[in-house]
């Protein structure tokens, strides 16, 4: 059963933040079927929104920062160790045999290098960052509130509209929040644990790559997840069952959407190597709003078209259909 909408208040936000789908000249967006042709017009008359979503989930998922902290050991210790491979074997021959050439060799490999070692403010870096558990579930319900809003061409008053979606599904936002980040870190660490392995055994690799296949069909779930979840009330069980199946039945909207998202990753991965400050930038303003913009962009005509059309009742038809038709008289006297 699909969630009724309650009437949106205007905030203070909204008096300097207009919805860019009600200007004047801009709601033919509403108009424009959501496929390929029309995605990188869209995605640019939404680019503000877009932004603001990316920021929204930076500043609500701050413990990433807390995790980066620790990972990256700005906090910890370090302590001098060899670095060269063979300095054990050398270091042991040469409390038997002291000569010219171990000697030597000692003074290549015997050169020492900084070890990190964690340091209780790195722990307490790692501590927080578990507050990851009890941010990621709200934060993706609100964003994709947002973003579904966008797409299905809503008014949008950010703010409200966040907490809004927060409030009305905090048990399954959070239970699913802690889901989806246990099977993001456990697909992500055996994906680096078997990869590593490949060249050692052999059943390494079929692992590998049955794991590189369940990340697929998971990422494409999750295009799915929480739009149905904001949209439908349903069980968790139910909704995980109905994003398996969207996940194989529009596979070619699916798969150009995965693929873009992989592209965006991609050109963020190089700009971090070749062109540093652009590619630190990049998440911070726009890398999650957009690969989000473009789940929601895949998922949601096709939940509107299987789930949602089918069920509505010759009222709500009607009220839909005027509604177009009031968006295309408006449009015709803008352009007059």
């Amino acid at each position: 059963m699909a969630r009724k909408t309650g009437k949106k208040r205007a905030t203070l936000y909204d008096l300097f933040h207009k919805n860019p789908l009600s200007g004047k000249g801009v709601s033919k967006a509403d108009k424009l079927p959501r496929n390929f042709k029309n995605f990188f017009k869209l995605s640019w008359w939404h680019s503000g929104t877009i932004i603001s979503v990316n920021i929204m989930f930076i500043v609500g998922n701050f413990p990433l920062f807390f995790g980066l902290i620790a990972i990256l050991g700005l906090l910890s210790d370090t302590l001098p160790t060899p670095t060269s491979a063979i300095f054990a074997n050398l270091f042991g021959t040469m409390q038997e045999t002291l000569d010219p050439l171990s000697a030597a060799l000692y003074g290549v490999h015997g050169m020492p290098g900084e070890m990190l070692v964690t340091s209780n403010a790195t722990t307490v870096m790692y501590c927080l960052a578990l507050l990851l558990f009890f941010t990621w579930g709200f934060v993706n319900i609100g964003t994709t509130y947002i973003l579904r809003n966008l797409i299905k061409g809503e008014p949008i008053f950010f703010w409200h509209d966040f907490w809004y979606a927060i409030k009305r599904n905090l048990r399954q936002g959070f239970i699913m929040g802690v889901i989806d980040l246990v099977l993001i870190g456990v697909i992500a660490y055996d994906l680096m644990l078997f990869f590593a392995q490949m060249p050692y055994y052999w059943y390494a690799s079929f692992i590998f790559y049955f794991l590189v296949f369940l990340a697929i069909i998971y990422a494409v779930m999750r295009f799915y997840i929480y739009t149905l979840i904001i949209t439908f009330d349903l069980s968790l069980p139910k909704i995980i069952k109905n994003a398996f199946i969207f996940s194989s039945l529009a596979w070619k909207r699916n798969g150009a959407g995965l693929l873009g998202i992989i592209a965006i990753i991609i050109v963020d991965w190089y700009l971090i190597r070749f062109l540093t400050p652009v590619g630190i930038l990049l998440p911070l303003i726009l890398l999650y709003g957009w690969c989000a913009y473009i789940g929601s962009y895949v998922s949601w005509p096709k939940i509107k078209a299987i789930m949602v059309d089918p069920y509505m009742t010759e009222e709500e038809r009607a009220a839909e259909e005027a509604e177009e038709e009031d968006r295309v008289f408006s449009d015709d006297v803008t352009e007059d």
